[in-house]
């Protein structure tokens, strides 16, 4: 779990950092003295003062997006990351929790019938052949965590919920709430943190998918980004603090 958190990490860095360097193009060439450029430069420097801020707006775009396609690889390889290791916790299938078993009968059906375009013909029989081994008995056996994982849906603070229900944490949110990334990042307690932490979640899913689709206004700016950062570490952190906690009481 804690290698799909230093990825996510990584990748926000990223993201962080292009926003920032292009926001400082932008300055730059804003106040860059006219004659330190030639004839063609000047009307290349007149277009950017111009755009100002919509000169920016495909990379404020972009960095949407990608924080949002981060955090949904980051959601799966954490369950994929969990499922892996319960079998070293608890041995036997039959002793898992029924939330988890039943995840993993049920999403691995939903794979075979939804998942083809995504999955390889190999990979579901080596899902259909682990269910199998489960099922008999066998030991070490493995968890289908890729399809324990599977979501076509918008990843929302309720549907985040639900992926979370699949491997036992009834209640992912409260969890979410009592712990220290979150409650920092919110600066109050854990109600409310919790209820910001929803909106603040649902916010960014209504921003990407205003801009990948074109609906209505999506004039995002840089603080909006950073803010979106922020709030995408401090959740990916707790969500991490929050599986292992339960793991260590499973």
């Amino acid at each position: 779990m804690q290698v799909a958190l230093d990825e996510l990490l990584v990748q926000v860095k990223s993201i962080e950092r292009t926003t920032r360097l292009n926001e400082e193009l932008v300055e730059f060439a804003r106040v860059l003295p006219k004659h330190l450029l030639s004839p063609s430069a000047s009307s290349l420097r007149r277009s950017v003062r111009q755009m100002g801020l919509t000169g920016m707006q495909p990379v404020l775009d972009g960095s949407i997006l990608l924080l949002v396609a981060a955090f949904e690889q980051f959601v799966t390889d954490a369950i994929v990351s969990f499922s892996e290791e319960l079998p070293k916790r608890i041995p036997a299938y039959s002793d898992l929790p029924k939330a988890i078993r039943s995840a993993n009968e049920k999403q691995t059906g939903e794979i075979l019938v939804q998942g083809r375009s995504m999955f390889t013909v190999y990979e579901r029989q080596y899902f259909v052949e682990n269910l199998r081994n489960c099922q008999s008995g066998a030991t070490p056996y493995v968890l289908n965590g890729e399809a324990i994982a599977f979501n076509r849906r918008n990843l929302r603070a309720g549907r985040l919920g639900e992926l979370f229900v699949r491997i036992g944490l009834k209640d992912v949110w409260s969890s979410l709430g009592s712990t220290g990334s979150l409650q920092h990042w919110s600066g109050r307690g854990a109600k409310v943190t919790i209820s910001q932490a929803k909106n603040q979640l649902n916010q960014l899913i209504l921003t990407r998918n205003q801009i990948a689709h074109r609906v209505g206004s999506t004039t995002v700016g840089p603080e909006v980004v950073r803010s979106h950062i922020r709030f995408e570490r401090a959740l990916a952190r707790s969500l991490t603090k929050a599986l292992e906690h339960y793991a260590a009481a499973l």
